[in-house]
């Protein structure tokens, strides 16, 4: 799909250092080289915000130039990975207590276990921890893996000194790391959860889960970033905070940050549902802190579908909304709606309502002479194209910020980046706006 009349270059971008951003697989990551250059072009800005920080890479970004950051977002996998990936602890002793996890943690082997015995003992494992059994767990996982997964967990959490917050945070993104790779859902940062073709056909072949191997992976590679990272010599500091974007002004003034720089993706209004997707992750490692009884599952659910860009919100928010003053969404929605398609339209209403507020506390937040750049793509809905970047403009001035620059650009791979039901971005919008 092409939504632009006229060819775009890639953009020539710099070489940068890896540093911890292949901690995770996270979907929808900012390019690094694409952030080293928006950085590199505002030298003069020493505090960089981002409200929806997705997997961190503006914060490792920032930090590695020497800048102080302030990080948010609602989802609190992004808080925790953002957090692992910008505070290196010792990179040797990280190695050397998830040897000693390793170790310590009683690994089965595949055939140990029936489905009902390896549901009774993830039960028991878990029980009275922070952890949480996940929903159809052995859907999910082979018994022998969730059992060992689940001792893992425990094990992990028994060797971390309750204190130590950054070595836990550093765990525990190594332990979110792996999830998917042990799991029988498509471990592909592009899929939702759910076992596609593609990964059931791979099951069928056969795939050879290692929980001990996977960890030892994941750990050792954020171990190389902290080492990267510690080699800087004016590293920065990173705050990170979980909280909804439509807040951050109230956000940076209690943490006393003062940016002077935002930098932001928003999600795309019909790409990947982070609430869905990170579903084991929020589970087994228990990021909503709620008990793990049933009707406490289904409020740590509730409060996903909350999420700015999900696509499952609940019912009572797409009820008697406000009409966007925007005369171009007003139109396609009513058009997706007479279609049949109401929810479709309500939810496209949803996503610029909700601009309106993050971006409106984008601009309280920076002083005169602020920058904020905003990275965006177009995406499509029953064959229509939705104009993001051009309707996100608009609201962004009027909100009161003058736009300085914008850039369209050509993806060199969107793959990783874009699910939209079949059809594909192949262009990004770089808008650069200042507050007079």
């Amino acid at each position: 799909m092409s939504q632009q009349s006229e060819p775009y270059e890639p953009l020539d971008l710099p070489e940068v250092e890896t540093y911890t951003h292949r901690a995770h697989r996270f979907p929808g990551k900012f390019h690094p080289p694409l952030i080293a250059k928006v950085l590199r072009d505002h030298p003069e800005h020493d505090v960089v915000a981002d409200p929806m920080a997705g997997s961190g890479t503006l914060a490792v970004e920032a930090i590695t130039s020497g800048r102080d950051t302030i990080c948010n977002d609602i989802d609190p996998l992004s808080s925790l990975i953002t957090r692992g990936k910008t505070h290196p602890t010792d990179p040797d002793r990280l190695r050397s207590l998830a040897s000693d996890i390793r170790e310590a943690t009683d690994f089965p082997e595949r055939g140990d276990y029936t489905e009902e015995e390896a549901k009774t003992r993830v039960e028991e494992n878990l029980e009275g921890t922070e952890f949480v059994v996940p929903t159809n767990l052995l859907h999910w996982f082979e018994p022998f893996v969730a059992v060992g997964y689940s001792r893992l967990l425990i094990t992990a959490r028994d060797h971390v000194p309750e204190e130590d917050d950054q070595m836990w945070d550093a765990i525990r993104t190594a332990l979110a790391a792996m999830v998917r790779q042990i799991s029988r859902a498509d471990p592909e940062p592009v899929s939702g959860l759910e076992v596609t073709k593609v990964r059931r056909e791979q099951l069928e072949e056969g795939v050879d889960f290692d929980v001990e191997q996977s960890f030892k992976n994941v750990s050792n590679r954020l171990a190389k970033g902290y080492e990267d990272l510690r080699t800087v010599d004016d590293l920065g500091n990173a705050d990170v905070f979980r909280g909804d974007s439509k807040n951050f002004a109230g956000m940076c003034r209690d943490s006393g940050y003062n940016p002077t720089m935002v930098v932001t993706s928003p999600p795309y209004c019909n790409a990947i549902e982070y609430s869905r997707r990170h579903r084991l992750e929020y589970e087994w490692l228990g990021l909503f802190n709620n008990s793990p009884d049933k009707n406490a599952r289904e409020e740590r659910l509730d409060e996903s579908r909350d999420f700015f860009g999900s696509v499952k919100p609940k019912q009572d928010t797409l009820r008697s909304l406000d009409p966007v003053p925007l005369t171009e969404v007003s139109e396609v929605t009513a058009e997706i709606e007479a279609e049949g398609h109401e929810r479709k339209a309500n939810l496209l209403r949803k996503y610029f309502l909700d601009a309106f507020d993050w971006i409106e506390q984008i601009h309280k937040v920076l002083p005169q002479g602020g920058v904020f750049c905003l990275i965006i793509g177009p995406s499509t809905s029953y064959g229509r194209v939705i104009n993001t970047p051009e309707y996100l403009k608009e609201i962004a001035e009027r909100q009161g910020f003058v736009t300085e620059s914008e850039r369209s650009y050509k993806l060199v791979n969107n793959k990783m980046q874009y699910p939209t039901n079949g059809a594909t971005t192949d262009t990004e919008t770089l808008y650069t706006f200042r507050v007079e």
